[in-house]
């Protein structure tokens, strides 16, 4: 649940969805990628006008190496106060898919993320899926 919140939050902070970004390392956006565009921080941490083409990109994926783990990646301009990083934001994910409101993701306005998770609890596996709607902030 927290994991599909962060997820949920970050798109509604959100410039736009974008097919890639230079840093992304080839990954592009579609059913199992997430990229998003937001504007640079300040050094309070305020979000800073973006001056055309210099935004901050976050991608959510799960990690190619071990695929029950739902990472995030952030690839920060260079003057932004955002931190780069990846991070674990969830364990037990069996899937991850974003659908979008348009055939071509970078034309969407809403997204909605499905997260399926699986644990062993006394001997038996329980399947959680849950899902939420986004849209973007500014469209």
């Amino acid at each position: 649940k927290l994991a599909l919140d962060e997820i949920t939050n970050q798109i509604r902070q959100s410039q736009a969805i974008v097919s890639t970004c230079a840093s992304c390392g080839g990954d592009t956006t579609g059913a199992n990628i997430l990229i998003l565009q937001l504007w640079p921080l300040d050094a309070g941490g305020d979000p800073q006008d973006p001056m055309g083409t210099n935004y901050d990109y976050i991608e959510y994926r799960r990690d190619p190496s071990v695929t029950t783990k739902l990472i995030r990646k952030i690839y920060p301009y260079a003057t932004s106060s955002r931190k780069s990083g990846t991070r674990i934001v969830a364990t037990g994910v069996s899937a991850l898919t974003f659908a979008y409101d348009n055939a071509d993701p970078t034309m969407a306005l809403e997204i909605t993320t499905n997260v399926t998770t699986a644990a062993i609890a006394n001997g038996k596996t329980q399947t959680t899926v849950q899902n939420a709607k986004a849209i973007l902030r500014n469209k």
